[in-house]
C-alpha cells in the first residue's frame, strides 16, 4: 500500500512539474516549387520563422496549440539570384511579406495522422490536410498548394515571365509545403 501511494505520489509530482510534457523552440519550413516540363524541384526554406507553441501534456493539445509567421523575403533556395526572382514578383508583386499558418485540428496520434493547418497568404486563408509522421522526437508534415489559391496570379504571371529561360517556358504553381518541428518530451 505504501508503495502504492508513493508511485502515486511520484507521478503527481511529474506532471504537475511538466517533465513529462512535449515542447518546442524550433521549427524548419521548407516550399518546393517545380520547373520544366519534367517537373523538376526546386527546394527553399525561409530562414526566418516565427514558432508559437504551448507546452502541453497532451501530444495533440500541444501539436494543436501550434502556429507560425514567416517572413517570405527570408526565402533561401542557396541561391541569391534566384531568391530575389522570387521575392522581387512572387511575393512583392503580390503584395504581402508575411505568410502565417496555424494548426486546427490533429486527427491521429504520437506516431502518424494528419493535421488540418490554416494557411493565411496573401489575404487568403485556405485549410490544408497535411499528413504528418513522427520519428526520433520529430514531427513531419508536408501537402502541396496552388499558389493561384491564394490570389498570386499577377506575382505568378511575373514570375514565370522572368524565369521562362531558367525554366524551359514551364512553371508550375503547384508547390510542396513541408515542415519539421523537432520537440522534446
Amino acid at each position: 500500500m505504501k508503495n502504492m501511494i508513493l508511485k502515486s505520489l511520484l507521478v503527481t509530482s511529474l506532471l504537475s512539474t511538466g517533465a513529462l510534457a512535449y515542447d518546442a523552440s524550433s521549427v524548419n519550413v521548407m516550399a518546393t516549387g517545380y520547373k520544366t516540363a519534367g517537373k523538376v524541384a526546386v527546394p527553399t526554406t525561409f530562414d526566418k520563422v516565427t514558432l508559437s507553441v504551448k507546452k502541453n501534456d497532451s501530444f495533440k493539445k500541444f501539436i494543436s496549440s501550434a502556429s507560425v509567421k514567416i517572413d517570405v523575403m527570408s526565402i533561401n533556395s542557396k541561391m541569391k539570384f534566384r531568391d530575389n526572382n522570387i521575392t522581387s514578383t512572387l511575393f512583392k508583386l503580390s503584395g504581402f511579406s508575411e505568410i502565417t499558418a496555424n494548426v486546427k485540428s490533429v486527427k491521429g496520434n504520437n506516431k502518424k495522422g494528419v493535421l488540418k493547418v490554416e494557411i493565411n497568404m496573401n489575404n487568403v486563408k485556405k485549410v490544408v490536410s497535411m499528413p504528418y509522421t513522427v520519428t526520433a522526437n520529430t514531427l513531419k508534415a508536408e501537402a502541396s498548394i496552388d499558389v493561384l489559391d491564394f490570389s498570386m496570379n499577377k506575382g505568378f504571371k511575373a514570375f514565370a515571365a522572368k524565369c521562362k529561360a531558367f525554366h524551359a517556358n514551364k512553371t508550375f504553381t503547384d508547390v510542396k509545403i513541408a515542415f519539421d518541428l523537432p520537440f522534446t518530451k
